[in-house]
């Protein structure tokens, strides 16, 4: 045998050996410690880092090699999905399942679900309900404009930032630590391109934000989203008051509240039938759809719209077809 062939024979053996080797490894490290012992609990604050929750798993020998658990967490994409929550975990977990745990937020806490629309108070009155939430912090930290500044929101308070979603709060989570989950999601929903899509627009973010609350409750039949948008974006390009309803019931303080005539001349910022353009600020939390809907509003011929009273609504293109749709809609209601 030659020398040159006895050399290669050696060399790929020697190849063979290495990558036995690592795989050996890895296998050694991905496997859970050999440990038997009570449960941890894992508390994920925001703003935690990957490397600071394995290395907490690697200290409590829940995982072999904090390393890895960053390493493996790359590989499956996850690694910047962890979820804020107190999670109970099993000596002998495997990190599949730790992962998995971590990113879905199950067993992290309560399954507390926001729906879109809701203003401050009315989170807050399900946040105590749902995972004994301190309502009042909530409250007062959500309408704080420092707090607003911390957490780069430019706007008075975070009404309408706070992204209305399904979370995992454990009980009596601290409420600022709710609020910054909640921030953090509207940051990674209100995207780059959407910031670009607002500058198309002229508007600044904290004006989209505030027609989107309008949209969100205006819009009762999804189809409808993007018509309504346009009609609002007309308005506001012709000059024309908005006349949205559920301003003048934010600013009364009820947004539930039965609206009457002389409720529409009140003198609050937020009474669009008085006041034109944009009210100041969000008048309740827009989800996705709403957001994108009045961020590429469909293109339609209508500056009118009137409720049927099954979630639909009429649209009209002058103040006389208006009139006639709401005589039509009064006269089917009685």
């Amino acid at each position: 045998m030659s020398i040159l062939k006895t050399v290669g024979i050696l060399c790929l053996a020697g190849g063979l050996l290495i990558v036995a080797g690592a795989i050996g490894t890895g296998y050694y490290l991905h496997r859970p410690p050999d440990t038997i012992g009570a449960p941890v609990t894992l508390f994920v604050e925001p703003g935690m880092t990957l490397s600071q929750v394995a290395g907490f798993l690697e200290n409590e020998q829940i995982v072999r090699h904090a390393g890895w658990f960053r390493v493996f967490a790359r590989y499956k994409k996850v690694d910047n999905q962890i979820r804020v929550g107190r999670y109970r975990i099993e000596p002998g977990t495997s990190i599949e399942d730790i992962l998995e745990t971590l990113v879905t937020g199950r067993g992290g806490g309560n399954r507390v679900t926001l729906p879109e629309g809701l203003t401050i108070p009315e989170m807050a009155h399900i946040l105590k309900t749902k995972a004994d939430i301190d309502s009042a912090a909530f409250v007062t930290m959500a309408y704080d404009p420092n707090m607003a500044r911390t957490l780069d929101i430019t706007a008075p308070s975070l009404e309408g930032y706070l992204f209305p979603d399904t979370y995992y709060f454990y009980r009596e989570m601290p409420a600022e630590a709710v609020i910054r989950e909640m921030v953090a999601l509207f940051e990674e929903i209100f995207t780059e391109e959407y910031k670009a899509q607002a500058i198309q627009l002229g508007f600044a973010i904290h004006e989209i934000m505030t027609l989107a609350a309008i949209v969100e409750q205006e819009a009762q039949i999804e189809e409808e989203r993007e018509i309504i948008s346009g009609v609002f974006h007309n308005r506001l390009r012709i000059g024309i008051k908005l006349e949205a309803d559920p301003t003048v019931q934010y600013g009364l303080g009820d947004p539930n509240m039965r609206l009457y005539t002389k409720h529409l001349s009140d003198s609050s910022p937020y009474n669009t039938y008085v006041h034109a353009g944009l009210p100041p600020g969000p008048i309740c939390s827009p989800g996705k759809a709403s957001i994108h809907a009045t961020l590429y509003p469909k293109k339609v011929p209508y500056l009118f719209f009137v409720a049927r009273g099954d979630g639909s609504h009429i649209f009209s293109r002058s103040n006389r077809e208006h009139n006639r749709a709401r005589l039509k809609v009064k006269q089917n209601r009685t």
